[in-house]
């Protein structure tokens, strides 16, 4: 997250948040504290500007696969290898959890994650890899508390990972194992979500200098700044969004990330054209 003391950007995998972390270093004094982090509840009740980033959940999957058949990021490393050092560091602290991981880990099968890493133009291997990001039994292997959210079965993974940074998942686990269905989920959200502003990766300039100009004045050299500069960690797509997607791949998307699509108002990609 980045931290001023007008606001602080939380900062959601995939959607130009290194981009715009860097953007608004540029533009005010402030902290880079972590980076895939949630605010704290100190934070929340300071009564700060809350700002986040979201992404079309279609293109933001096959980002996420694109990046990974790159080799890149933190998902496609824990799906491709065992980390056993892992579980044994800090052991004594939390002995049963750490055990409950290493079990884990031996039992993780990780060439079937690698097979569909092999080939970014593959557009088999992304279906199939979208698949198997939506299966529940997966979401042991994801990480970052999916599993044991209880989520799984309700969402997908780009809906948990918004609902974990921006509503406070890992504080409220014995509500979300509680969740069912998308209407519980939609009331979970509408309680929970602390983020006052979003910023749109498909229009990313135009709504940070939105929220920007909100916040305050917005000087003509800040906003060159905003349009002018390169983007960071993108992710190479060698064919159009519209190759990777068939019709069952986009209704799993529809179903699964439904709380999102709704929302923001997302559509899915045109595979008729």
């Amino acid at each position: 997250m980045f931290v001023t003391d007008k606001f602080v950007y939380i900062q959601m995998q995939k959607t130009g948040c290194s981009h715009i972390a860097l953007l608004l270093s540029s533009l005010f004094e402030g902290e880079q504290i972590g980076k895939h982090d949630p605010a704290t509840p100190e934070q929340i009740s300071r009564k700060l500007r809350f700002i986040s980033s979201v992404r079309n959940p279609w293109d933001w999957y096959l980002s996420l696969w694109t990046y990974g058949v790159q080799g890149q990021g933190g998902l496609h490393d824990r799906l491709t290898h065992k980390h056993y050092r892992k579980g044994l560091r800090s052991f004594h602290r939390a002995p049963l959890d750490k055990l409950i991981f290493l079990m884990d880990e031996v039992r993780k099968d990780t060439q079937p994650w690698a097979e569909v890493y092999q080939d970014g133009q593959d557009v088999a291997l992304f279906r199939r890899w979208l698949q198997m990001v939506h299966t529940p039994d997966n979401a042991v292997w994801l990480g970052e508390g999916y599993d044991s959210s209880g989520l799984s079965g309700v969402c997908g993974f780009m809906t948990y990972r918004y609902l974990y940074l921006c509503c406070q998942t890992r504080q409220n686990v014995a509500l979300t194992r509680n969740i069912k269905n998308i209407a519980a989920l939609e009331e979970y959200d509408r309680t929970h979500c602390y983020i006052d502003s979003f910023i749109h990766q498909e229009t990313l300039e135009d709504h940070l200098c939105t929220i920007l100009q909100d916040l305050g004045s917005l000087e003509e050299s800040e906003r060159d700044l905003i349009y002018s500069m390169q983007k960071t960690n993108t992710s190479r797509r060698p064919l159009k969004i519209t190759d990777y997607y068939d019709q069952a791949s986009i209704e799993l998307v529809r179903e699964r990330d439904a709380l999102l699509i709704h929302k923001f108002s997302y559509q899915a990609p045109d595979i008729q054209n």
